[in-house]
């Protein structure tokens, strides 16, 4: 009997990484279900609602750059492809908004492997810019099929998505699904983190060398993890159309994408958790800022540069070593500092 209790507790489901995510995300849930109460306008919601799009998107591009350590400044493209094809097959062809959200996303799966097998042989700065030059191309086809996508002035007249006859037409019913798609779906990024693929995904980050010598198909791989992301970006980008009920390109260019490579750098990259703050911190910050608006671009850039300088791994080896240090209930800081943060290949939920 002791063998079989011990046997049982070397289950994946109840290893203290699986039970530090259970915890982590029932909390956050929690959170997400208290947090309506203590909102007082439409406008609050709104502002949380493009954090939980922002989040799924990051969730995603956080699989791609943080644990396969492949850089893309063209999930924008990707965002914006999901949002025109969600809103031109539901608005224009009359197709349901939920099952248009799938057709979608599974064309931009198709083209994000088309573009992923010959990009991802890159690496570097050329796999910076031929990911840039994918999303300046499909801003440029947004802008110029007007007949399509309504050129500059955007594609309006999106219909909100319903379940058995409710409409996630406002900002608080919507707040629901916005949240709850970006929930559920940390789960299987989380699963795919810490599963034999998610370890071969670090490996490719450690040496992509080294994990080709250990038989792992790299090539593979990258345009899978490279696919996934892509589906992510094109599912949230669907979820924003739908809310909004308009859609135009200017939302969809390279700074988007920038902003989205920004939310990893500044959360952390190889960190879901900090894939959360990077988009809580990069979505409402602009908003505290509203009041300085003349200098909006200097304030916000000064501060980036200040986090990036004094926190190079970002904000959630902080955050880990305050939850550690609560969870201990010390305050010396030992075992949870950020600089003490593991290197490398170990997961981090």
């Amino acid at each position: 009997m002791p063998a079989s209790h011990g046997a049982s507790g070397r289950h994946p489901l109840l290893t203290p990484p699986a039970r530090r995510f259970a915890r982590g995300w029932l909390a956050l849930a929690v959170a997400v279900a208290l947090l309506p109460l203590a909102l007082r306008s439409g406008y609050q919601f709104t502002v949380l609602n493009v954090v939980a799009v922002n989040l799924i998107v990051v969730t995603g591009l956080n699989l791609l750059m943080g644990y396969a350590g492949q850089i893309s400044y063209g999930h924008a493209a990707f965002f914006g492809m999901g949002a025109y094809g969600s809103a031109i097959l539901s608005a224009t062809h009359g197709v349901d908004p939920w099952l248009a959200m799938g057709v979608s996303a599974c064309g931009v799966a198709v083209a994000a492997a088309v573009v992923g097998v010959p990009t991802l042989r890159l690496k570097g700065n050329y796999l910076v810019m031929a990911t840039l030059g994918f999303n300046l191309i499909v801003d440029v086809i947004l802008v110029q099929w007007s007949e399509v996508t309504g050129g500059s002035s955007g594609f309006v007249g999106v219909p909100p998505l319903s379940v058995a006859g409710f409409s996630f037409d406002t900002d608080r019913s919507f707040y629901w699904l916005a949240w709850g798609v970006a929930l559920l779906l940390l789960i299987p990024a989380r699963n795919l983190v810490h599963s034999p693929v998610g370890r071969a995904l670090r490996a490719i980050h450690d040496s992509e060398p080294g994990a080709e010598a250990c038989g792992v198909p790299t090539a593979s791989y990258k345009v899978q993890v490279f696919v996934l992301s892509a589906v992510f970006a094109s599912l949230a980008g669907s979820l924003h159309a739908h809310y909004l009920g308009i859609v135009a390109p200017k939302t969809f260019d390279i700074f988007k994408s920038v902003e989205f490579v920004t939310m990893c750098l500044i959360g952390g990259m190889g960190s879901l958790w900090g894939g959360l703050a990077g988009a809580l911190l990069l979505t409402v910050l602009p908003q505290m800022l509203g009041v300085f608006e003349e200098h909006h671009d200097l304030i916000f850039g000064a501060i980036l540069l200040v986090m990036l300088i004094f926190m190079p791994r970002g904000v959630s080896p902080w955050l880990r070593g305050m939850a550690d240090r609560m969870r201990r209930g010390d305050g010396d800081g030992s075992g949870g500092a950020p600089g003490t943060a593991p290197q490398g290949g170990e997961a981090r939920p």
